[in-house]
């Protein structure tokens, strides 16, 4: 096991690397070590033996770590994920600490010893327009990436870093956008002038189960939070491959020969979601909003079991502050 101390305001990035491949979450903030930990003790059960590093403002707890590296000036935010850049091993793949990993990955290493970066193209769009980029170019999710220590890749994190802060620097004087605190777009325009050979990873590697999710292999990787739900997620989307798709709102695995359990459940969430519907146009305004107040109406007709969007309360998400006067 190996240890070592890093600044995040003036980080040395590693010039050597052991040779071997691994994972590395980035974890700072006692909630997302805990998470960290948990993602983690899932992730050795199927693949044993392949080294973890961890990136952390302060290790607690027993180690389910290889290699440690502690962040001194954590921003405690999106900025921290970068960091995964001093990870020590020649290849890693970099996962966020709300990921279950539920099968065999080890390929992912393996795709890393041809093609210096690996990752899932988003189906939602991109965050911005980027002057100079080609909207073809996609936007990757961050919580699933992989790196190979290569020529190619060079100073890539560095860059990374400073487009990042460039972006978040950007939101003050009253101005703010979401795109500018989290690190997809800094990390898509570090992509595009870069060198590197990229290689695209498919939905069964990052599975979002937040929004309409697709897949046609045995889905590996789900990222989301809920590990109850995700358990028998896991179950139902791996019951029957091929191509088929995870609807959040009906909470239902569609399938062109879907199987009956799944059936079932599309005509109930059908039915709750068509009497949503009619209610929303027979109910006064008022007493929707207060019917909106209700767990219960929440869980049955707005159902997406695996959280919603944390940008609006998340503290990763959060403003700058002013500077003090």
């Amino acid at each position: 096991m190996s240890e070592r101390t890093a600044d995040a305001i003036n980080p040395e990035w590693p010039r050597e690397s052991m040779q071997v491949g691994g994972f590395v979450y980035v974890a700072t903030g006692g909630r997302y070590l805990a998470e960290a930990r948990e993602s983690a003790t899932l992730l050795r059960k199927s693949n044993p033996g392949i080294p973890i590093c961890l990136v952390t403002d302060k290790p607690e707890g027993e180690a389910f770590w290889d290699d440690l590296i502690v962040l001194r000036n954590a921003a405690f935010g999106f900025r921290d994920k970068i960091f995964m850049g001093l990870c020590p091993y020649e290849r890693f793949l970099f996962l966020d600490t709300d990921t279950w990993v539920v099968d065999d990955i080890a390929e992912v290493l393996e795709l890393l010893r041809r093609f210096d970066f690996t990752g899932h193209q988003l189906f939602e769009g991109h965050d911005c327009p980027l002057p100079g980029i080609p909207d073809a170019f996609p936007e990757f999710n961050s919580g699933v990436i992989g790196f190979r220590r290569s020529p190619a890749l060079g100073d890539f994190f560095p860059r990374w870093l400073a487009r990042y802060d460039a972006y978040f620097a950007q939101n003050r004087d009253g101005h703010y956008h979401y795109s500018n605190v989290g690190d997809q777009k800094s990390l898509r325009q570090t992509v595009y002038e870069s060198d590197v050979r990229i290689a695209v990873l498919g939905p069964e590697y990052n599975l979002v189960p937040h929004h309409v999710a697709f897949a046609c292999a045995q889905v590996r990787i789900l990222h989301g939070r809920g590990s109850a739900h995700l358990a028998d997620l896991r179950g139902r989307l791996n019951a029957k491959l091929g191509n088929r798709a995870y609807v959040p709102r009906l909470d239902v695995v569609l399938h062109d020969d879907m199987l009956a359990p799944e059936l079932r459940r599309l005509w109930a969430m059908a039915t709750l979601q068509l009497v949503r519907k009619a209610g929303r146009q027979l109910t006064p305004l008022g007493l929707r909003n207060w019917l909106r107040q209700s767990a219960l109406v929440r869980r049955l007709f707005l159902r997406n079991r695996f959280g919603a969007d944390t940008r609006t309360n998340g503290s990763k998400w959060r403003e700058p502050k002013p500077p003090a006067a």
